[in-house]
């Protein structure tokens, strides 16, 4: 009986019998305790079964019962088998999930998963990445990884990859006189290679999801540069595996020397792939090059929803390419966008106002959390909300609110009555405007779904001509302040 972990210890804690009502004159003398599981433990000895599936569960390897037997004593076997059995015997038999939560805790016990459902699945992504991540690339056998991809392919839905081996680098050669210099083409170069991806990841045909670092943790005192640096041919590897992935929907890479060349290689291949969903570049090296390629990789794509490029190296000519994607309204339904941790300039608040005032209906939500903002350029950020009706969630946490910027948060809210949710944490905003945006929120929730006239909320000049906010918006046009606007003149 598989009391123990059926019902769980919570429960059983809930439901348990008060130790003072144990000891009561009414339940002292009681011999059966209904809820008592362990009552036959060192009281009776175990019946004959139980020794016939100790011994079958020390031979696994050798003898597979599972067809064989009741399924009452296969529940037996999977508390008695090792954690350890080899991956080729375990995989393709057993299926049940005590079994592979068991061990997984026994290979990994640092780690603590929550809301697994698919303890299998888990356990065996866990081991192809303890696999990939520490091999010796120097040494690498592709026919080892191969085989293990083979294996655990089918129940593989996500792979993560913390850290990634370096090839070992050549010594560079010290230029005595007598010596010859090596002048071979078919010496090893020095290049910052890893263990190709490539006959792994075109194996893992059920991935959904991949995430990546170029780098190796714990380095302590032997910390090199080079240890997180990583090379074009890494990138067409990858992506040469990417190729046979029919279900990715997310790809990530993070912390690494990711910078134009190399995420130009990368979009390149993931445009082909029409299942992106999600793409995920932060705390990265993409500059404004790179941030071109991505608008045109949105500008194209038709399926990506959220881009995250938090913690990168682009300006206003990176954020630019990105705006002109936007508002070209391409064909995907994008839906977040986060520019974390990007400083950005007067220009940038500027092109962000002209992208969102013409994009009416995406994204929906915009993060620009420590980017900087202050003075003029937090104004424009604030007011882009009085034209646009797309966004339903704006961060602007970590940026400077205060003074006029401040009064324009507060005049926008007033008429937009879409927007559901604003993150205006250490933005030096007074208490009574906070209490202020809280309750224009609340009004806006109450609003979901309600239609509202466009009348109400833009002036009928600028719902007819589309011409004058194009030149309102222009990022030539910087003093210009969204939501102020200027004096009426009435038509002859």
């Amino acid at each position: 009986m598989k009391i123990p972990y059926v019902v769980s210890l919570n429960t059983r804690e809930a439901y348990s019998t008060w130790q003072t009502m144990k000891t009561s004159p009414g339940e002292a003398p009681r011999k059966i305790v209904a809820e008592d599981f362990e009552w036959d433990d060192d009281f009776t000895p175990a019946p004959l079964t139980f020794f016939a599936a100790l011994s079958l569960s020390r031979v696994f390897h050798r003898i597979n019962p599972l067809q064989r037997i009741l399924q009452k004593d296969v529940d037996m076997l999977m508390d008695l088998y090792l954690a350890d059995i080899p991956l080729k015997y375990s995989v393709p038999y057993i299926k049940d999930e005590q079994y592979w939560k068991r061990s997984f805790y026994s290979k990994f016990p640092s780690r603590k998963e929550m809301g697994v459902t698919f303890w299998k699945g888990k356990f065996l992504s866990a081991c192809l990445q303890d696999y990939l991540e520490n091999v010796n690339p120097d040494v690498f056998i592709e026919e080892d990884a191969v085989i293990l991809a083979r294996l655990v392919s089918p129940y593989i839905f996500e792979l993560s990859l913390n850290q990634l081996q370096m090839v070992r680098q050549p010594t560079p050669s010290i230029p005595y006189e007598h010596l010859v210099e090596d002048t071979c083409e078919f010496s090893v170069p020095k290049v910052y290679d890893h263990i190709p991806l490539e006959p792994v990841l075109c194996r893992l045909y059920n991935l959904k999801e991949i995430s990546l670092i170029f780098g190796i943790n714990n380095l302590e005192d032997n910390y090199l540069t080079r240890y997180f640096e990583f090379s074009i041919a890494d990138c067409e590897s990858m992506c040469r595996g990417l190729e046979y992935l029919n279900h990715l929907a997310t790809f990530r890479i993070n912390r690494s020397n990711l910078d134009c060349s190399k995420v130009k290689v990368i979009l390149q291949n993931l445009v082909k792939k029409e299942t992106i969903e999600e793409l995920d570049f932060n705390h990265c090296k993409i500059g404004d090059y790179g941030m071109k390629a991505l608008g045109g990789f949105i500008y194209i794509h038709k399926n990506v929803r959220r881009v995250r490029i938090a913690n990168n190296r682009f300006k206003e000519a990176g954020v630019q390419g990105i705006a002109y994607a936007l508002q070209m309204k391409p064909a995907a339904p994008i839906e977040l966008i986060d520019f974390s941790l990007n400083p950005m300039s007067l220009e940038c608040a500027t092109i962000f106002a002209a992208a969102f005032v013409r994009c009416k209906e995406k994204p929906q939500t915009l993060i620009v959390n420590s980017c900087g903002f202050r003075g003029k350029s937090a104004e424009k950020m604030a007011g882009l909300l009085s034209l646009n009706r797309g966004l339903t969630r704006l961060d602007m946490a970590a940026n400077n609110l205060s003074g006029e910027a401040e009064d324009t948060l507060l005049r926008v809210l007033e008429v937009n009555k879409k927007i559901l949710k604003i993150d205006l944490r250490c933005t030096h905003i007074s208490d009574e405007t906070q209490a202020r945006v809280n309750e224009l929120l609340e009004r806006n929730k109450k609003l979901v779904g309600q239609e509202t006239e466009a009348s109400d909320e833009i002036p009928p000049l600028y719902l007819n001509e589309p011409e004058y906010l194009i030149w309102e918006y222009n990022p030539n046009n910087p003093n210009y302040i969204p939501g102020r606007y200027p004096e009426r003149i009435p038509e002859v």
